[in-house]
């Protein structure tokens, strides 16, 4: 019998054909009279509020130890609170340049069902037995030929196409990172979708489905496959077992991810395929525990699925909020990870807090992490923000300025201080700090948004030059070119901020709401093919978009047929 505290003992996977676990009738009773959350009803009021399902881990890990994450978005944002509590999490430090991706660096190292974890961790394998060097022929099955030395990487999310010593060059980057995993203390996966892509002519999965024209010339080339749950199952147990042949002590904590699909390509509803793939790979989780030792399925699917939904998703009701996000590595680290100081579980909280539209407790989580170590500049830093939020800017500058002394070279310090400035009415002082920093190489995309509040107080030629700035140093990002455009509308430079939104719809998968802002301007101006062009595109970004179905209906109205 399990001590207090205590895992129950992880029972044997049953042979093929059999229940996937058999106990007799006194340990059936046994655990449940001793289960305080046996029944439904010992769970049902939590349904209301946040619920937190009941953890037996089987190991520990402890602050400091490195953990190899890989999965779709809902790992991207598990990695930053994991590495707020002070564990090395190796996808962390992946990084594209602005001209090749859009969005969060290590977005485009997005897996999504097992057949992917699998392909690129033997794909890593091979190079890692080898000599660490990745060579074209490394590349060559996943690069598509768009012509003129330009290749596109399939097996990445949708960056730019490069030349070949690029390709090959930003491979070795991905191979250092997934084959970090052969030496990490806990391997993390986190599938999503059984939807997959295969490439017919080399038998490997894509990243997505195609969308290059060059390769939408070769339809025949690419199939879409609904993966079953014994291959999910076999994949799975692969990729695992690929890693343990090279670190056989590693821990392996799963889990499905909560994230539904956005979009299903097999003509079903979207809720009903959903249901089916989420059922399915938390089946293959279960299983994978029963399968192996020293794994463990860790329930955040369940956490933030049987929640309050009010509590735990974004607006989009697709994407789980960054605060509920926090919240559940909050209960990880209650029941997996030993060991963390004072100040990085306080700085950890204090980001999960801020993130959940709570600035006064975020700052009361940040001081206590600063009591514990005064020294810790990214609990200072979130301290800064939660006064701005606040509107006690010139608390917010004091401490964001202690901040800027202790490492100059921080973008993400200066930015915030920036907006202190600008909200004391400092606002010379705040767009001369960011037109400063946003030339440092280290300046991101992510910088450049959290200075919206600089951007609004600045006078619209100030605030319009800082944005183009920002759109020369982010050609990629749609929402700096909105940014820009917002700018010059500011300031009456209506035909400025339309060619502002015509560069932003041309790049890839422009977001529906700029794509309507586009043609209400463009109507007004009298340009109604080309407003009703952009409308289509919104509501094939956006079915439901209610601004877009009314600008569709004025177009379809008497006045402009």
């Amino acid at each position: 019998m399990a001590g207090a505290g205590m895992p129950e003992p992880k029972p044997k996977a049953a042979p093929a054909g059999g229940a996937s676990l058999t106990l007799s009738y006194a340990e059936a009773k046994r655990r449940k009279s001793a289960n305080r959350r046996a029944r439904w009803r010992d769970v049902v009021e939590e349904l209301n509020t946040e619920l937190w399902p009941q953890v037996s881990p089987s190991f520990r890990l402890h602050q400091g130890e490195t953990i190899f994450t890989i999965g779709s978005c809902f790992a991207r944002n598990i990695e930053a609170n994991l590495a707020a509590l002070g564990c090395k999490v190796p996808m962390q430090d992946f990084r594209l340049p602005p001209e090749e991706f859009d969005g969060t660096p290590n977005a485009a190292m997005n897996r999504f069902h097992p057949p992917a974890f699998r392909q690129c961790l033997e794909w890593a394998a091979g190079i890692y037995d080898r000599d660490g060097e990745v060579a074209w022929a490394d590349c060559e099955p996943l690069a598509f030929d768009l012509g003129q030395d330009r290749w596109f990487d399939m097996d990445l999310a949708p960056a730019l196409a490069v030349p070949r010593l690029r390709f090959v060059e930003r491979r070795q980057h991905i191979y250092e990172i997934f084959s970090s995993a052969f030496r990490a203390d806990c391997v993390m996966m986190t599938p999503g979708i059984i939807e997959a892509w295969r490439d017919l002519e080399t038998g490997l999965y894509t990243a997505g489905p195609p969308y290059e024209r060059a390769m939408l010339r070769t339809p025949e080339r690419w199939v879409l496959e609904v993966l079953s749950y014994q291959q999910c199952l076999e994949d799975m147990l692969a990729a695992i077992d690929v890693v343990r042949a090279r670190n056989p002590r590693t821990k392996v904590l799963i889990t499905t991810s909560p994230v539904p699909m956005g979009t299903t390509f097999t003509g079903r509803d979207v809720t009903i395929a959903n249901a089916h793939s989420k059922a399915v790979l938390r089946a293959v989780c279960d299983a994978a525990v029963l399968e192996r030792d020293g794994i463990d399925y860790f329930p955040s699917y369940e956490m933030a699925t049987l929640s309050n939904p009010a509590l735990v998703w974004k607006a989009d009701r697709v994407h789980v909020s960054q605060g509920f996000i926090g919240k559940i590595v909050g209960h990880m680290l209650d029941h997996y990870i030993e060991g963390v100081d004072e100040a990085s579980a306080g700085y950890q909280r204090a980001r999960a807090l801020l993130a959940d539209g709570d600035p006064a407790s975020a700052e009361a989580a940040a001081r206590r992490a600063l009591n514990a170590k005064p020294d810790h500049l990214d609990a200072r830093l979130v301290l800064g923000i939660a006064l701005i939020g606040q509107h006690r800017y010139a608390e917010a500058q004091q401490e964001l300025k202690t901040a800027a002394i202790a490492d100059a070279d921080r973008c993400d310090v200066r930015v915030q201080l920036a907006r202190a400035l600008a909200g004391r009415g400092k606002v010379d002082r705040a767009v001369a700090m960011l037109e400063a920093t946003m030339v440092r190489p280290s300046f991101t995309v992510f910088d450049m948004l959290a200075a919206d509040g600089v951007l609004r107080r600045a006078s619209p030629d100030e605030a319009a030059r800082l944005a183009a700035l920002a759109v020369e140093i982010f050609p990629l990002h749609q929402e700096v070119h909105a940014r820009l455009a917002e700018a010059l509308l500011r300031g009456g430079r209506k035909p400025d901020a339309i060619a502002a939104l015509r560069r932003m719809a041309g790049l890839s998968h422009p977001p529906a709401q700029f794509l309507v802002e586009l043609a209400r301007l463009l109507l007004e101006t009298g340009e109604v093919g080309e407003a009703a062009a952009h409308v289509r595109a919104a509501l094939v970004q956006d079915p439901r978009n209610k601004d877009a179905l009314k600008l569709r209906d004025e177009l379809q109205s008497p006045a402009h047929a």
